[in-house]
C-alpha cells in the first residue's frame, strides 16, 4: 500500500482539474510500482477523495509502520482506494 500525502490546490486554482490530474498521475505511478492500494489521511477533504473512489477505513487498516507515526491530535480520517 502506498501513501499520498500533502496534496493541496491553491484556492485560486480549485475547480480547474489540477487536483484530479495530480491524483491520476500518482495513481498511475503507484500502479506501475506494483502497489495495489493507495491511502490518504485527511482532516478536511474526505468528500473530495470519496468522490474519487476512496473509502473511509479505520486506523487498523493502515500499514503497521504508518500506524506508529499516526498523529492522534489531528484526528485524520483514513481513506483507502483499490488501484
Amino acid at each position: 500500500m502506498a501513501e499520498m500525502a500533502c496534496l493541496t490546490v491553491s484556492p485560486d486554482s480549485q475547480g480547474q482539474g489540477d487536483g484530479e490530474r495530480m491524483l491520476k498521475h500518482i495513481e498511475q505511478r503507484a500502479r506501475a510500482a506494483g502497489f495495489k492500494r493507495l491511502f490518504v489521511l485527511t482532516t478536511t477533504a474526505a468528500h473530495w477523495f470519496i468522490k474519487r473512489g476512496f473509502v473511509q477505513k479505520s486506523f487498523d487498516d493502515l500499514p503497521k509502520d504508518r500506524q506508529n507515526m499516526y498523529n492522534w491530535q489531528r484526528k485524520s480520517l483514513v481513506l483507502i482506494k483499490n488501484l
